[in-house]
């Protein structure tokens, strides 16, 4: 029963201090209106963003969407092949429809594609830090790959497909 007594004692000693905090910062009294005005600490802040890709570059976006289409478990190498430069030799297509078929099943799908650091590589070429995240990945994993413009659209590289395919289903 003393310790019942004494918590009870004890919060009704917070309480009072807390009332008298809010008395003070109120202004004073009890029922006397603050009379020091409220300022933001921060107004209209931008949000810092990604700098725009320099003319003739891809957009962060437009190079996600490609590495999701080139890894997406549902689509077959034929369908792909014209997402890579120089298409998808029929051996390595049938791997890697395989290998991602299997990666879907083991859970390591959806995957995220973030896009940063988007530098012009030689006539026709950008390179981009492509980061991936997954489900069954421990640690996002980030790598250098090579895009290259055909005709307006962009792709990517042959070794830079084959080390997103990797990847994707390690």
């Amino acid at each position: 029963m003393k310790r019942f007594a004494t918590g009870a004692a004890a919060a009704a000693a917070i309480g009072a201090a807390a009332v008298g905090l809010t008395s003070v910062a109120s202004g004073g009294s009890f029922g006397t209106p603050a009379a020091i005005p409220v300022r933001p600490v921060a107004v209209s802040a931008p949000i810092p963003l990604d700098p725009p890709p320099a003319p003739g570059l891809p957009s962060p976006d437009e190079l996600s969407l490609l590495c999701n289409r080139v890894t997406d478990p549902g689509a077959g190498y034929t369908d792909k092949a014209p997402l890579v430069a120089g298409g998808i030799p029929p051996d390595q297509g049938r791997d890697a429809d395989h290998q991602l078929r299997k990666a879907y099943r083991d859970g390591k799908f959806p995957q995220q594609y973030t896009v940063a650091n988007i530098q012009p590589a030689g006539p026709g070429q950008a390179t981009a830090d492509v980061t991936i995240a997954g489900p069954k990945l421990a640690a996002p994993v980030t790598q250098n790959l090579t895009f290259v413009n055909q005709g307006g659209t962009w792709v990517l590289r042959q070794d830079s497909a084959q080390a997103l395919i990797q990847a994707a289903v390690a």
